[in-house]
């Protein structure tokens, strides 16, 4: 079984063609960004040294930006739901975070309370 922690980032109301009214929920994925290290490769060994000494303030600068904190967004589920749906499921918002666990062809998503 696979496990992935998501994060409910939008919630809407929307219509389809025929006027169903739908809940569209869109969840993702935060995964930390790959350091900067792996971009430089080097043969010198004495740019390889000044490298590593300077990669640890730069990470710690990108981490600190306004624009994600070092973090990527990844969409991973956008759901469909009727209002009978939602009540059955139970009440979600944006910044609730769900677990979507994927086995055996089956999807199963649920809060974490």
């Amino acid at each position: 079984m696979t496990s992935i922690r998501g994060v409910v980032v939008s919630k809407q109301l929307v219509y389809d063609a025929t006027g169903v009214r739908y809940i569209k929920i869109d969840v993702i994925e935060e995964r930390e960004l790959p350091g900067p290290v792996a971009a430089f490769s080097t043969q010198d060994e004495q740019m390889a040294q000044i490298v590593r000494e300077v990669m640890p303030l730069v990470s710690q600068i990108v981490r600190s930006l306004p624009f994600g904190g070092g973090k990527v967004a990844v969409p991973r589920v956008t759901l469909w739901l009727t209002d009978d749906e939602v009540e059955s499921f139970g009440e979600i918002d944006v910044g609730d975070v769900v677990l979507i666990s994927v086995r055996g062809g089956e999807i199963l998503l649920k809060p974490e309370r």
